[in-house]
């Protein structure tokens, strides 16, 4: 017995996207309005009677409320994951730079739009040669 149509699981599907791009967007908003520029998040752990606290999570952001720059770190302060982003006047994420813990580039994701589509992506390794590339049409 079918419990969903494709139908049905195509409503969901865009339902869910619709809401969480709308939570997206709304956060931005929000952070827009209350010019935050940082987000620190701070982990605290217990263990026998003591608290150990770290920098878990920072970010930064523009005026237009868009993610530049994110870090993750372990209980000793380093570097997890450390991501860049760049942004075209329209707010569209032009440029992804991931980097390593130590901090050389381990990958960079160019996008291109064209009235306001996503045209192309391309992704290039830690050399700055070209390792994939995706075109978007559309009809």
């Amino acid at each position: 017995m079918k419990l969903f149509s494709n139908i049905q699981k195509l409503i969901l599907v865009v339902s869910l996207v619709l809401i969480s791009s709308n939570l997206f967007a709304q956060k931005k908003k929000e952070i827009r309005s209350a010019n935050i520029r940082q987000k620190v998040e701070w982990r605290y752990l217990y263990e026998n009677d003591k608290e150990i606290k770290y920098k878990e999570y920072e970010t930064q952001y523009d005026k237009q409320g868009n993610t530049l720059m994110e870090k993750t770190f372990d209980e000793k302060g380093n570097i997890v994951s450390h991501y860049e982003y760049k942004y075209d006047s329209n707010g569209n994420e032009i440029l992804k730079i991931t980097y390593s813990p130590k901090g050389s580039v381990l990958e960079k994701v160019e996008t291109r739009y064209t009235n306001g589509l996503k045209t192309e992506k391309k992704v290039y390794g830690p050399t700055g040669k070209l390792k994939s590339r995706k075109v978007f049409e559309y009809h």
